[in-house]
C-alpha cells in the first residue's frame, strides 16, 4: 500500500466546544469515514476488520471507507517536557480533554508521533489517525497543535503525504 493512502485528522473539539475536526492529510477516494477507539494497536486492527466487514456486508458504502484510530496526543520539543506537561494536566482534570480507557495515548516528540502514524498505516492497523490533543486548553495545548502543524506534518510530507492545502493558512 502506498503512503498516500493515509488520512490524518486533528480533532480540535474540547469539552465545551465539540465537533471541530480538520483533515490534515486526506486519502483520495474515501467516501465514508469511521472513527474508532482502541486501547492498543492489536485491538485497533481487529476493530478495523470488523468495521470494514460491516460496511461490505451491509452494502452501506459505495466506495472505500476510511477507518481512523483516535490517538490522544501530547507532544513537546523533547520527551521529558511532554511527560511533565501531561502529568501536570492529569492532576488538573479541567484542563484535560476527555480521554477514555479505550483510547490510545501518545506522549512524546513530534518525530515519535510521526513514526507512530506511519507505523499504524504500514502495519495495516487503520487507514489513518484522528489526533486528539490530550490537553484541552492552555499554552501546552496550543504548543502541541503548533508542533503538530509545524513539525509532524513536514515529516509526513517527506514520506509522500501531501497535506490538505487549506490547513496551513488556518494554522498560521
Amino acid at each position: 500500500m502506498s503512503w498516500a493512502q493515509l488520512t490524518v485528522a486533528l480533532d480540535l473539539s474540547t469539552p465545551t466546544a465539540s465537533g471541530d475536526s480538520t483533515i490534515l492529510v486526506g486519502r483520495p477516494g474515501a467516501l465514508d469515514t469511521v472513527r474508532m477507539t482502541a486501547p492498543d494497536l492489536r485491538e485497533a486492527q481487529r476493530k478495523r476488520v470488523r468495521i470494514r466487514a460491516g460496511f461490505e456486508e451491509g452494502g452501506t458504502s459505495t466506495g472505500r471507507v476510511d477507518v481512523l484510530l483516535d490517538v490522544a496526543v501530547h507532544i513537546a520539543t523533547d520527551a521529558r517536557t511532554a511527560r511533565s506537561e501531561a502529568a501536570w494536566a492529569h492532576k488538573h482534570p479541567s484542563d484535560t480533554a476527555t480521554v477514555g480507557v479505550e483510547t490510545m495515548v501518545y506522549v512524546g516528540t513530534p518525530r515519535g508521533l510521526a513514526s507512530l502514524i506511519l507505523d499504524i498505516r504500514a502495519a495495516d492497523v487503520a487507514d489513518g489517525v484522528t489526533i486528539v490533543p490530550a490537553v484541552a486548553a492552555g499554552d501546552s495545548r496550543d504548543a502541541c497543535v503548533g508542533l503538530l502543524l509545524d513539525e509532524v506534518l513536514p515529516i509526513l510530507e517527506t514520506h509522500g503525504l501531501p497535506p490538505d492545502p487549506t490547513v496551513r493558512p488556518r494554522a498560521s
